[in-house]
């Protein structure tokens, strides 16, 4: 388990199906996700089957409160070990947002990808509207390196991905910064 300030990231289980099938019958949520078309509960629980168990070329961990109770998906996928470079992505459900349960989430993933897998580079895509992701992403250092203009169809409009990145040497930068403040 891997502790941050306010959360700690476990471990995802076939158990979790109803949590997480729940967290998609709010539309806003489902679509910020990524998603056209809500997942079925059978879609969600072969997911959660057909995750590996966390390791260096996938680690995909629930986020829990304080209080264990689970609240969303972090995860660092497409890991190439060759050069030392992960995608992130996460996910928290409606009634947490606006919490600081996202950074803190971000941060404590990014602290495992930079110093326990000693990995150089962490990258997203996001989409334009989610702008409380991206706010997320730029406190925590990541930064904006290009945009796929107009490249999904999504709530009527076209909308672009952003790719954002961090390096780990920015990360530490970062990092040394907010423990002198």
């Amino acid at each position: 388990m891997l502790t941050g300030e306010r959360v700690r990231l476990r471990a995802l289980d076939v158990a979790d199906t109803d949590t997480v099938w729940s967290w998609y019958q709010d539309h806003e949520f489902s679509t910020l996700d990524g998603n056209i078309y809500p997942p079925s509960r059978a879609s969600i629980e072969a997911f959660l089957r057909g995750l590996p168990a966390p390791s260096f070329a996938d680690v995909s961990l629930g986020i829990e409160t304080e209080t264990g109770e689970l609240i969303g998906i972090v995860r660092l996928k497409r890991v190439s070990p060759e050069h030392r470079h992960a995608d992130f992505g996460i996910a928290i459900a409606r009634p947490w947002w606006n919490r600081g349960y996202g950074t803190d989430a971000t941060r404590t993933i990014l602290r495992f990808a930079f110093e326990e897998m000693q990995l150089h580079r962490v990258s997203l895509t996001v989409h334009d509207y989610n702008d409380r992701a991206r706010r997320v992403y730029q406190k925590c250092g990541f930064v904006e390196e290009g945009r796929l203009r107009e490249s999904r169809w999504i709530r009527g409009r076209w909308c672009d991905r952003i790719q954002m990145g961090i390096l780990s040497h920015e990360w530490r930068q970062r990092e040394s910064s907010r423990a002198e403040s």
